[in-house]
Order: structure tokens, then sequence, then C-alpha cells
């Protein structure tokens, strides 16, 4: 048949050819074909103590819980992380960490400078400090007195900020009163200096206080393990950032299912 019995068009190869078939003419020109979107490859991996990775867990699913007892992801074996600890969020792409209420928080390490308020709760090798400002009543201290003598003492020095060091035992065994606008904290150099904790560097971070607005900010310099903050709130994630849940290091690993 030259030409379809039911539109009268014209049939250029026969019955077989596609451009002649019985349901009309071939559309004109090249035909593009738009293959399907490669699905985004996240996952958690875990960072050994070497820095090596380990187990990966595939995030799948649009929320992802991690916990002690429940959750998508569960560590049985971590007595720090808590039953729920964090929820993991993907949106539109992008990935987002909740602390679900835990005890001892959700951590994530420094790419910049952060902004510290009263209350953070900071990481820096093994050693866990909270930051707290001091109160205006603290600021205002007179000299001592008993029994109508000034105590004597060290001289007194401008006091804005401390750092309580906080102990799995759960209670503060050292309180830091750095005395200048800029605190370095470190293994062998600095205002505070922890010279058995192995994995801090020998200058590690820096607490800094801007005298023009009273603020205060924690930035690392250039550690080998990072200096690592308490989240507040959501906190959205970047691929390659190390989250730290309980004993547990996570380094959030984004790609394609191609590999790319």
């Amino acid at each position: 048949m030259s030409f379809c019995q039911f539109c009268g068009a014209r049939l250029v190869g026969g019955p077989e050819d596609a451009r002649g078939s019985a349901y009309g003419p071939a559309p004109s020109g090249p035909q593009h074909y738009a293959p399907p979107e490669a699905k985004p490859d996240a996952r958690l991996v875990v960072i050994g103590q070497d820095g090596k990775p380990g187990r990966d867990y595939p995030l799948v699913d649009d929320q992802t819980d991690i916990g002690r007892e429940e959750g998508n992801i569960v560590l049985p074996n971590d007595p720090y992380v808590g039953p729920r600890h964090a929820r993991l969020t993907r949106r539109n792409g992008r990935f987002f960490v909740r602390d679900l209420e835990s005890v001892n928080g959700v951590y994530v390490r420094l790419r910049a400078t952060e902004r510290l308020q009263n209350g953070d709760l900071v990481l820096i090798g093994l050693e866990v400090l909270r930051f707290e400002v001091v109160s205006d009543a603290e600021k205002g201290l007179s000299p001592a007195v008993e029994r109508g003598t000034q105590i004597f003492g060290s001289p007194s020095a401008a006091r804005h900020m401390r750092l309580c060091q906080r102990t799995v035992e759960g209670v503060t065994r050292d309180v830091y009163y750095p005395t200048r606008d800029e605190a370095v904290v470190g293994r062998e150099q600095g205002d505070i200096v922890f010279t058995n904790d192995p994995f801090m560097s020998r200058r590690h971070a820096a607490i800094t206080r801007d005298p023009n607005n009273g603020t205060f900010s924690l930035r690392d310099l250039g550690s080998s393990n990072g200096t690592y903050l308490a989240i507040r709130s959501e906190r959205e994630l970047a691929p390659g950032d190390h989250v730290r849940i309980g004993q547990h290091l996570f380094r959030l690993d984004v790609g394609r299912a191609d590999g790319r």
C-alpha cells in the first residue's frame, strides 16, 4: 500500500516503516529523547579513628533516623547514642540534620568561622567544652573583704567568657576564664592547653571576642581532626560534611548513581 487507508498519508517503506504507519505521518526533523535523570547517590560513611572510611549507610529515603534502639540506622553498641538520636532529611536535593532532643547532642565539623552563643557545646579533640558568656553581675565584682581586710591574691583581670570542661561523669571538672579577646586551645600551645589529648593539634582552635559588639566566634586553626560545634536547631549539610553522633563520626557523601 502506498497510502494509508485511514488518513491518506503516504507510506514510504510499507507497513513496517515507522514513518508510514497506519497512525499517521512521521514528525519531521530529528527526534531527541532525554534520558532519565540519574538518581542522586547519597550515603553516610563511618570514618574511623585513623581517618579511613568504613561502613556506609545508603540514604534511600527522604528521612533517615539514627539511634541506638530505633531508626533506619541503628547503632546498638554506642552507649552515647540516644534511643532515637538524630534525623537526616532530604528536601529538593539538599540535606538537613536535626537533633531529636538527645542527651549528648549532634556535632558538625566547622567549615568556616561560626558565631558562638551562650551555652554552646564545642568538641575539640576529646574535650567537650561548654561556652558561657560572663554576666554583667560577675564582671562587676569588687575586691573581696573578710573581717574588714581585703583578700590578698592574684591581680583581677577582665572576664568576658568561660569554658567549662564537661566530663563523662556528668559534672564540670575545670573552668577556664580567658582574659584576652582571643583564646587559643591546643595540645602544646595556647591559652588553654590539654597536653594529654592525642586527638588535639598543637594549636587547634580559637575563640575570639569582638570588642565592638561583644559577640564571640569559633574557628579552627587548621587542625588535623577538626573542630566541632553542637547544632542548636536544624542544620543544613553540604557534601563532605562530618557529623559526630555519639562515638560515631559520619561523612555525608553525595554523588550520582552513574558514579559522577
